[in-house]
């Protein structure tokens, strides 16, 4: 399984919102499956892009802005750090459920 970098903030603060039930639904199921473990990071689309409206032929069409994500949280765990949304992503269109949900990323 493939995960970009800041998915590990996102599935962890998942709570069945998103762009489509599509979406809902392969989100749910692939942030059930990374609790595993089992995966491997990478800053391109990724299991859960699979379902994104915002997927165009495997790249995201907010690919600058997320990849600016995904090497923040490259960086911070780099570092021995634990990312947090509110340092890499309050951008995002998410970000409201994310400020108000505490948990840790998944590493």
């Amino acid at each position: 399984m493939r995960i970009r970098y800041h998915h590990l903030m996102c599935a962890p603060r998942f709570i069945g919102e998103g762009y489509s039930d599509a979406f809902c639904k392969n989100m749910r199921a692939v942030s059930e499956k990374m609790k595993s473990g089992d995966y491997t990071l990478v800053d391109t689309c990724d299991d859960i892009c699979a379902a994104c409206p915002n997927n165009k032929g495997g790249v995201c069409a907010d690919e600058v802005k997320v990849n600016g994500y995904d090497n923040a949280v490259k960086n911070a765990l780099a570092d021995g750090k634990t990312p947090h949304p509110e340092s890499i992503c309050s951008d995002c269109h998410w970000y409201y459920i994310c400020k108000t949900k505490e948990t840790e990323c998944i590493v």
